[in-house]
């Protein structure tokens, strides 16, 4: 089996890829940044720590190597102020220097993890690879200009390398909005959304998973970059509602309307600004909840004979029992350091 090298394999989307690559017998170097992280203790995991924003750290790290999927990454955050140069300096120079090191090793074959960030913050309708990018935020930008190294570097060394975008990653993980939006839930912080039509995709961390082992095993990409999502997009109220009943809530008898979620969100945003602290609930945070966020994967579908697995609705059980069993352990160590108090 190739040697296959990962990059960011601590995190949600590494540890999920490097267990499957496990599971199908590939040997495995994973790169972390820090060598205190938990990763697969596999017989076929072999692990080394380097930081990619360093050149000389990541020179021979793919020595042996027959492919690479580089995940790690600066993620994007609602607040980006400042963070423009270490957007720069991990998403694009440290993609830069696996890149190097990929042709340094003669590897042929590169999976890059980009973003549909790169489209901006918003679609007008479903999106598709047709759409020109237009990135609104320093995270997007730096996930653009990755891209276009990766194009780059395989059309002047010959590399079978391919650019994934992504929307939002969900599963069984404490990292990100939706674990927060399901403890939300569960104390009854959230607000009972109104029924919205706007549309959103979202990918399972399995169906990514998929669509890497896809292009680890295509002869070759009729694009550059493709769009992975879950089959269909889904609207904000039904994944409010599906999660409502997933912890065991009657359904809402009624819901906020609309425009009180705005109002709430202009306060907020006043709050904000006068205070410099972040507020509960913001224009900004209240578009990335109910605003269109639509793409189509039917170019990977069609090219790669991708399709998506898992859906929201029935991983919903799975993620409940993880948020759970996260409570139930966050109680469990309050409770043991009381005793030893």
């Amino acid at each position: 089996m190739t040697k296959v090298l990962v990059t960011g394999a601590a995190g949600f989307l590494g540890s999920a890829l490097v267990e499957k690559l496990c599971r199908s017998d590939h040997h495995v170097r994973v790169v972390l940044h820090d060598s205190t992280h938990p990763i697969s203790r596999s017989q076929n995991v072999e692990t080394v720590t380097a930081d990619i924003r360093d050149a000389k750290q990541v020179q021979e790290i793919a020595d042996g190597c027959g492919a690479i999927v580089h995940l790690a990454a600066k993620v994007h955050a609602i607040d980006d102020a400042g963070a423009g140069k270490d957007y720069e300096a991990v998403n694009v120079e440290g993609t830069r220097h696996i890149l190097d090191a990929a042709v340094r090793s003669g590897v042929n074959r590169i999976v890059f993890a980009s973003s549909v960030k790169v489209f901006g913050e918003e679609t007008s309708g479903c999106v598709d690879e047709t759409q020109v990018p237009d990135p609104q935020t320093a995270y997007g930008r730096s996930k653009w200009q990755a891209e276009q190294l990766v194009s780059e570097y395989a059309g002047r060394h010959g590399l079978t390398a391919v650019s994934l975008r992504l929307p939002m990653v969900y599963g069984p993980t404490k990292k990100g909005n939706l674990y927060r939006m399901i403890e939300a839930i569960d104390h009854g912080r959230f607000p009972v959304l109104p029924r919205l039509s706007t549309a959103r995709s979202l990918l399972h961390v399995e169906n990514f998973v998929q669509a890497v082992f896809l292009c680890l095993r295509s002869p070759c990409f009729k694009r550059s970059a493709y769009i992975v999502a879950d089959t269909e997009p889904y609207c904000v109220t039904d994944l409010y509602d599906w999660l409502r009943a997933g912890l065991g809530k009657a359904p809402p008898r009624w819901r906020v309307p609309s425009w009180i979620l705005k109002s709430g969100a202009r306060c907020g945003d006043v709050l904000q600004a006068i205070s410099g602290r972040p507020a509960p609930l913001t224009t900004e945070q209240l578009t990335k909840l109910i605003g269109c966020a639509w793409y189509s994967s039917t170019s990977i579908t069609h090219e790669l004979g991708y399709h998506a697995s898992y859906s929201f609705e029935k991983a919903v059980p799975e993620l409940i029992a993880f948020y759970r069993d996260v409570a139930r352990a966050r109680g469990e160590r309050s409770s043991s350091g009381v005793a030893h108090v």
